[in-house]
This record gives C-alpha cells, structure tokens and sequence, in this order.
C-alpha cells in the first residue's frame, strides 16, 4: 500500500476517534502514549521520508517497523458491558495492558535446519522434474589407479611446472620440454611413464610384505605424508629427517624398539630397515636418501627441475612445489601398495587353500591303504 494512502487512512482514523462521542479523553491519552511509545521503539528504523509533520514522521517509524524481526503479545481484554457498543474503530485499536503502557517487545527468533529443510523439499522438487547435479569426480578424493591416471589429471595438478631456468639442474635436461618466461616445463609423458613404473615397484615391494616409508616434511605437505602411509598401512616421517635413523638405527631407533617376548636378556633390540623409501621432497631430505642408498634400499623421489634425478633409484620428474600436485603421486603410490597388499592376502589364502587340500588328499591316501 503508497504511504500516501496509509496516512490518509491514518489522519481519516484520528478525526473520527476525535469526532466520536463515545471515545473517552482517557482512552485518547492512552492511545497517544502506545502510538509514541512503538514510534519511539522502532526509530532507529525510521525512514526519516515523512513530510515534517509530527504524524507523518510517527507513521514512517511505524511502517519502517512494520517488517521487523519484533513481536509484542498483547494480552485479551476484560469483558464488559460497553464492548459491545463501541466502534469498528475502536475494536481495531490495539488492546490497554492494566500498567497503562503496552509489554516490552521481544524478538523471536525462529531457526531453521537447512538440511533438513531441503531433504523435506527434495521429493516435490523431484516430482516436478528435478534432477540432482552429479557429484564431482576428484582424483584427489578416491586415490587413482596408475592404469587409469591420465595426463590431463597430471596438467590439471600443476605437475608439468618446474623452477626457474637459473636453478636449472642439467641432468633434469631429459625431462624437459621446453622453457616459457624463464620457467622450465616438464614433458608430462615422461612423468607419466616413470610413475607407472614407481607404481609398478611400490606394489611388488607390498606384494612380497615389505616395508615402505613415506618421507615428506615440507610445511603444509605432511597431512598428505600421513594420509597417504595411513591409507596403505605404511610408516610415515612428517617432521625432520633425524640423521643416522638408518645408517645408526642401533643408537637412534633402538632404545624406542619394543623387545621380542623371545628375547633373551642382554640382547638387543633390532630395528627393522624400510624395504622401500618414498621421499616426496628430496631437497630437504638428501641425508635420508644417501642413507637408503648406502643400505641399498630403493628410493623413489619427486624430481623437480632443480634435483639431480640419478640420486634415487626410480625418480618421478613433476613439481615438487605443488601440494595438490604432490598429493596426487602420493595418493596413486599409496594405491598401488594397497593394490600389493590385496595380492598377497589372495595369495596367502590359496596357498592355505592349498596346504589344507594337500593335507586331505594325504589322509584320504592313507585311509586307502588301511
């Protein structure tokens, strides 16, 4: 409704609750008081659009309110004998408290369950024909396969990206494919082939029960560190490299080494070495690659552009820099482990398979010759 109706109406009102015989000077007051005391209530949301006049000014503070968040419960009225004789006008005001003055209003707030909210509105929305959006198929969700991985992941991840061209490495120079504004690009075919065959040495190593580590101890790298050892019943170094952890495991691991229950006393307990050492920043870890090299272990290691790739035994040319990146390999080593580990569980079970069998046919033979 214009405004300008609404204070027509509003003066129509006044005059005729001024013009009526039957409306009270008390009542006249008591409606004055209610009208400043809900103008006074709802000013700070006044409009301050009124023409100047003292009416005007008390309706744009109570239209601006009229939309609030404020509810005043009003209580019913005492019954008596001259209800039934006053006017629509006056049955239309509000109702008079026994203080004199109307309650303090109070705000209602009214929550709502969002999801819960749209579970209750998702069968009318599918019954007008409404169709859900497929969820997103993230390679950084499900861990990929080597076999499924595809170049347009590898690109996506921010692999293909080296350093800059002044900490070139030259024996990076194979796995390179070209240089744009002082940046080296890595051949993304090549990372692709030397992943497959990081896989293929990650499963083998799983397969036969061997022990591989996870090394990554670059700052905002090490949920990926722990959450790719997790996800393949791996170990996992998320903080600094302490030197000598192989080449000294005696002094630097022994002492944590929980003893065997056949153990005799005096001995000593023994470390196991990692049958399989994945460093996912080999920068800041060169002293535990030159540890595993020394005890002929197999590493495998994310070479940027800046890394010398003949320092690990399987290197993995892609940038090292990227944590989304850096998440992808470890997550596709991570899977390729677990595919290792589900190998040699079939494996155990038919050979046990095969064991009891054997031991069948061997008693059903000698039952024969009884």
């Amino acid at each position: 409704m214009a405004p300008s109706i609404l204070r027509s109406s509003f003066r129509a009102v006044q005059q005729a609750m001024a013009s009526s015989p039957r409306v009270t000077l008390h009542l006249s007051q008591q409606h004055a008081t209610r009208t400043w005391m809900r103008a006074t209530q709802v000013g700070l949301y006044s409009t301050g659009k009124g023409s100047g006049s003292d009416d005007d000014d008390i309706l744009d503070a109570m239209m601006a309110g009229m939309d609030s968040d404020f509810t005043v419960p009003t209580p019913s009225a005492p019954a008596s004998s001259s209800s039934a004789n006053t006017s629509p006008a006056q049955s239309a005001s509000a109702p008079v408290s026994e203080g004199g003055a109307d309650p303090e209003p109070t705000f209602v707030p009214t929550p709502v369950d969002i999801e819960k909210r749209l579970k209750a509105l998702l069968p009318e929305f599918m019954s007008y024909g409404g169709q859900l959006a497929p969820k997103p198929k993230s390679a950084l969700r499900n861990n990929p396969s080597s076999n499924s991985l595809t170049i347009a992941q590898l690109l996506a991840a921010g692999l293909h990206l080296g350093h800059s061209t002044s900490l070139w490495n030259v024996a990076s120079m194979p796995f390179v494919f070209g240089v744009r504004e002082g940046i080296s690009i890595i051949n993304l075919e090549h990372t692709l082939t030397y992943l497959r065959r990081a896989c293929t040495v990650t499963k083998a190593v799983a397969r036969q029960g061997g022990i591989i580590l996870f090394i990554g101890t670059r700052d905002g790298m090490d949920h990926v560190t722990i959450d790719a050892a997790k996800s393949c019943n791996a170990y996992y170094v998320a903080s600094k490299w302490c030197p000598g952890t192989i080449t000294n495991a005696q002094e630097i691991v022994g002492p944590h080494t929980p003893r065997l229950p056949d153990a005799r006393a005096g001995d000593l307990a023994k470390p196991f070495r990692p049958d399989l050492v994945i460093v996912l920043n080999p920068i800041e870890n060169m002293i535990a690659i030159k540890e595993a090299t020394r005890f002929n272990i197999p590493t495998i290691a994310i070479t940027d552009t800046d890394v010398d790739p003949r320092i690990v035994s399987y290197p993995i040319p892609a940038n090292d820099d990227s944590v989304r990146g850096v998440e992808l390999v470890a997550k596709v080593l991570a899977e390729a482990a677990k595919e290792g580990e589900v190998l040699a569980a079939d494996a155990a079970k038919r050979q046990s398979r095969q064991r009891i069998e054997g031991r069948v046919d061997r008693m059903k033979a000698w039952s024969a010759r009884q």
